[in-house]
């Protein structure tokens, strides 16, 4: 009996050792910052580098809800959630907010929080003949969602955003519903203007886009208010630094992940993403590897930005970087370089952009030099279904030009435009006036470098699979 009893015992103690080492392995196996092999400087930097280079379309929408809705920016209050916000005049040169901006539409801008519940987007009807889209971009800067002509059509209508953890059921009057991966969703309107003189029917369409809980559109009680959230404060040093792990774990406690990225996801986590105190747990060699992979990752982004588009006659296109999910899914560097270039950028069937910095001798376009002029054929003319325009930027600013006609943009909708005998258009770019027959045709440059943007609405298929080329820039003595 004492034989059996010591045996018992012993195997016992052994079991017990067994099981503290099992939990023992399983607690390594799962804690976010050990590793079966510990983590080395050069492993430190590459994870860096390629996580960062996935958050940084993230982090510059991250930013950009920041200081629009939650603490505000140069002592303007933070704009309040599922509110839409309004432009009432066309954006000329003393607006420096974005890069880029349209001379074109209005626009109207929103900030969705759908943690409570979803939201429902009201349309009013709009003439066909006018413009319109309500684009819907995540946290991911995937644009999920149009609302518009192409899209929905130019009735009114009501449409149905949910986010992460949502199912709802069909509710009547919701002619669609779209599902965000995130919490956080930004709505960009552009409506169409006509002139000056058609602003004032635009602001009456601004007024009629809605936004509405959707228990107060379907007359049900409201569900329980979410667990209160800090948003962590921007710093642009931070987020140029190993200090962007925070901001991208905040972003990915608010979006649902998908299956594909888990893995990546769990690869990151060795830096301390998705997992709790992580700089109180890296040693300071490898913290300073984290912000030297943060500083390769910013340049491969500058680098990607040069080559993003396609050159077609000397125009560079870049609506490769934007788009849906399935169509940019993986493809972390591309979007990076284009949220750098241009956060919030069309789908290319939304809208097809051109950009020109050069001439046809790879100078830069410079109106204190030269005189430029840039004619469409008869039968090269942007092919639209909507519009189309050119406007004028500084550069490298990118920023609409002051001028003393104060015209910004030129197109199929400017009043008295001039065309050729044989059908074609010249437009002419130039700092100084042109003589005087040419001057309803004339787009003023700056006394200096400049790019051109060629925007094209709702363009045709030829446009799109790339048969329709953009004229050469000529020239003039």
């Amino acid at each position: 009996m004492t034989r059996i009893s010591t045996t018992k015992r012993h195997l016992k103690r052994r079991w017990s050792i067994g099981i503290r080492y099992c939990l023992y392995c399983i607690a390594i196996v799962f804690s976010p910052l050990s590793n079966a092999v510990e983590l080395t400087v050069g492993e430190a930097k590459q994870i860096a580098e390629e996580a960062y280079i996935y958050a940084y379309p993230m982090m510059q929408n991250y930013k950009t809800m920041y200081f629009r809705s939650v603490a505000g920016q140069n002592g303007s209050l933070p704009r309040p959630f599922n509110v839409f916000s309004h432009r009432t005049r066309l954006l000329g040169p003393e607006y420096k907010a974005i890069v880029g901006p349209n001379n074109d539409t209005l626009y109207s801008t929103a900030w969705l929080d759908l943690r409570r519940e979803p939201m429902v987007i009201s349309v009013p009807d709009v003439s066909p003949a006018r413009y319109y889209s309500l684009q819907f971009i995540d946290a991911f800067v995937h644009n999920f969602a149009y609302i518009g002509q192409r899209t929905t059509g130019s009735q009114a209508g009501n449409y149905l955003v949910y986010g992460p953890g949502q199912d709802p059921t069909e509710h009547p009057g919701i002619e669609k519903q779209f599902y965000s991966e995130s919490n956080f969703v930004f709505v960009i309107g552009r409506i169409l203007v006509d002139g000056e003189d058609d602003i004032a029917n635009v602001l009456v369409l601004q007024n009629q886009f809605l936004i509405t809980p959707l228990s107060e559109f379907a007359g049900t009680p409201s569900p329980s208010l979410p667990e209160a959230i800090s948003f962590p404060e921007y710093n642009t040093e931070k987020a140029r630094s190993g200090g962007f792990v925070k901001y991208l774990n905040f972003i990915l406690s608010q979006v649902d992940i998908d299956p594909s990225e888990k893995e990546l996801l769990e690869r990151f986590s060795r830096i301390g993403i998705r997992a709790q105190n992580y700089r109180e747990k890296l040693s300071a060699d490898i913290l300073h590897a984290i912000d030297e992979g943060v500083e390769s990752a910013l340049q491969k982004i500058r680098t990607e930005t040069m080559v993003i588009g396609t050159q077609v006659n000397g125009w560079n296109t870049t609506f490769k970087g934007f788009g849906s999910k399935p169509k940019k899914s993986g493809q972390f560097l591309l979007r990076a370089a284009a949220a750098m270039l241009a956060l919030y950028g069309n789908d290319r069937e939304e809208n097809s952009g051109f950009s020109r910095t050069l001439d046809p001798n790879g100078q830069p376009l410079d109106a204190s030099r030269k005189k430029y002029s840039v004619t469409f054929n008869k039968d090269q003319l942007p092919p639209t279904n909507a519009f189309w325009s050119l406007t004028m930027y500084s550069f490298p600013e990118i920023q609409l030009v002051e001028n003393n006609i104060n015209r910004y943009s030129i197109g199929d909708r400017s009043q008295d435009l001039k065309y050729n005998q044989d059908g074609s258009l010249t437009i002419y770019l130039q700092y100084e006036s042109p003589e005087p027959k040419q001057r309803s045709n004339w787009l003023p440059a700056p006394d200096g470098p400049f790019t051109l943007a060629l925007r094209i609405y709702l363009p045709k298929e030829s446009v799109l699979n790339g048969s329709w080329k953009p004229p050469q820039i000529s020239e003039l003595d």
